[in-house]
């Protein structure tokens, strides 16, 4: 059967920037070679000296909290139940990690869909919540940037062998990096949108990097997704905080929902750069003038310093409780809880000290 014809490409139709600061986020970040950068201040991708510096060189202070006892990783019961008995035309799924399941108007959407290791060497700490072969119709998959933890090929091949029809949509340059089963590929800059239906798919800035070999620094794209039907979902990949979130918002619209990183962010030092803490994540909410808050990226792996509960259960609370901000909005969901938004923000399965 012959496949249907790709959406097309657009650009957003980008406003004046309203100050000299806010200008390098409304810039590409071609470089002119074949390469990104992030255009503002702070583009600076760890050398392996640093890698090995903190891996070896560095003290971690959770080492003995991590020892002593075991990390709260919930999984919700029943999560396709979760899922489907939520109002359909808006709802959002953790799948574990970034992997986030999308409902919107009727398409379905996988963003960074990651369903064994990482790198298919790093081991689970939950198992994926949900099988491929389970899920509702794909229509459209998202990837964020190219690390091995956001494009997993083995995920991604499953996905397009069970839906041939789907549009995998990514950054420049990260096609060349899925697996040739993905046959309906399309590579955006930021600031590019395509619509499948009545959805609007709008890769977005992020302070982040590439690299999945020795020799491709930098040689493929990353960002953020925004998508917008009737209700709206931004997804931030990984990323370092930075003024954009605000352009963001200015530009597309304030989400409905901000799905955030609350994990992967010790030591400071190292990490600051391109991990957000859960104290930038909030700024990037507040930033984003979004509705609702839902965690991602955490207590999947353990793939740096901080316990992998640590930002959900500990800095999340203490840093909402700072500045006044509601915990209604901030939802902190076990592996495979879900938020339908159409009207109020319902979520089914949330982690018990959330």
């Amino acid at each position: 059967m012959a496949q249907s014809a790709l959406p097309d490409l657009t650009f957003v139709d980008l406003p004046p920037p309203l100050s000299a600061d806010e200008a390098p986020f409304l810039a590409s970040p071609e470089v002119g070679d074949g390469s990104f950068r992030n255009p503002w201040a702070v583009h600076r991708p760890r050398r392996v000296s640093e890698v090995l510096k903190w891996k070896l060189g560095s003290k971690n202070p959770f080492a003995s909290e991590k020892r002593s006892r075991k990390p709260q990783l919930p999984r919700a019961d029943h999560p396709v139940d979760l899922f489907d008995d939520l109002p359909p035309g808006a709802r959002v799924q953790w799948l574990g990690h970034a992997s986030v399941l999308v409902e919107l108007d009727g398409v379905h959407v996988l963003i960074d869909p990651l369903f064994g290791r990482a790198g298919g060497t790093m081991p689970r700490l939950v198992p994926a919540p949900r099988a491929v072969d389970g899920l509702p119709r794909i229509d459209v998959v998202l990837v964020s940037h190219g690390h091995y933890d956001h494009l997993d090929r083995a995920s991604l091949a499953a996905v397009a062998r069970c839906w041939p029809e789907a549009v995998f949509a990514v950054p420049l340059g990260q096609e060349r990096s899925l697996p040739r089963v993905c046959q309906r590929v399309i590579p955006l800059g930021w600031w590019q949108s395509l619509t499948v239906r009545s959805v609007q798919f709008t890769l977005t800035p992020a302070q982040h990097w590439h690299r999945r070999g020795p020799f491709d620094q930098d040689r493929a794209l990353w960002g953020g997704w925004h998508l917008r039907g009737s209700r709206s979902v931004f997804h931030s990949g990984d990323t370092g905080y930075f003024e954009g979130f605000r352009t963001i918002a200015r530009v597309l619209g304030a989400p409905d929902i901000a799905v955030l990183p609350l994990g992967a962010y010790e030591p400071r030092w190292f990490m600051a750069e391109q991990h957000m803490s859960p104290e930038d994540s909030l700024q990037a909410f507040v930033d984003l003038g979004a509705r609702a808050f839902m965690g991602m990226h955490w207590g999947t792996f353990d793939l740096t310093d901080e316990p992998a509960d640590h930002g959900a259960f500990t800095l999340l609370p203490e840093i909402a409780a700072a500045r006044g901000l509601s915990r209604d909005r901030l939802h902190v969901l076990g592996h495979g809880g879900a938020l339908g938004f159409g009207g109020e923000v319902e979520a089914r399965g949330a982690a018990p000290d959330s």
